[in-house]
């Protein structure tokens, strides 16, 4: 996943700053490792999921 910084089209949509992207999403004519490279999306970390315990099998 990641985030847009800089506003840029498609063909099919106009990305606005703070919308969220992933490479799947169709970017033609642009490309996603592209548009990351000219500063126009910002990959975002991978947050790490936590597992909740459950309290009812807790020891």
């Amino acid at each position: 996943m990641a985030q847009v910084l800089k506003a840029f089209p498609t063909r099919l949509r106009r990305f606005k700053e703070g919308d969220r992207v992933s490479p799947q999403d169709d970017l033609a004519p642009q490309s996603f490792d592209g548009l990351v490279d000219a500063g126009h999306i910002e990959k975002l970390p991978i947050a790490a999921k936590s597992k909740k315990q459950d309290p009812s099998k807790a020891d």
